[in-house]
């Protein structure tokens, strides 16, 4: 290496192809894609695990004991944040997908119990912070299931 370098620097048209040739070649190969060595490194689920969970009942229903319920399942494009959302109103049920904000692929959704009747939101928590971020609604009635974003972030 030490001749190589030596020989670079002496006069010549020889030595400057040379170096431009080991100078293109050195950069080429430092500059690997330093995103996929980062999402290499993020922990993933595997497709089909149930990431979150939660059911409540269903106050009017006294003689079947319902429940209304809801599930985050990891997708097959999980390593692109993309989610199942399984929802069950009694014998009801109801699928859709979210995807998690771009840079935060990798977060874990979480589920906590929304404000209106029979509804779940579900979000995440950014590592070192217990914040929890509002994501995703999932409302149900006798009638109809409704899923939509509700928040947006960017990271």
């Amino acid at each position: 290496m030490e001749v190589l370098l030596l020989r670079l620097f002496l006069p010549g048209m020889k030595n400057t192809i040379l170096f431009s040739t080991v100078l293109t070649a050195l950069v080429f190969t430092s500059c690997g894609n330093h995103d996929d060595t980062e999402h290499a490194k993020k922990q993933f689920p595997k497709p089909g695990t149930i990431v979150a969970e939660a059911k409540m009942p269903i106050m009017e229903d006294t003689i079947n004991h319902f429940t209304f319920s809801v599930k985050v399942v990891a997708d097959s494009e999980i390593t692109s944040g993309v989610y199942d959302v399984d929802a069950d109103f009694g014998p009801n049920f109801g699928e859709g997908k979210f995807s998690m904000p771009k840079g935060a692929e990798d977060a874990k959704p979480a589920i906590r119990k929304g404000t209106e009747p029979y509804t779940w939101i579900i979000g995440f928590h950014v590592p070192g912070d217990t914040t929890f971020y509002d994501y995703f609604e999932v409302s149900s009635s006798k009638n109809n299931t409704k899923m939509q974003y509700i928040k947006s972030y960017t990271f």
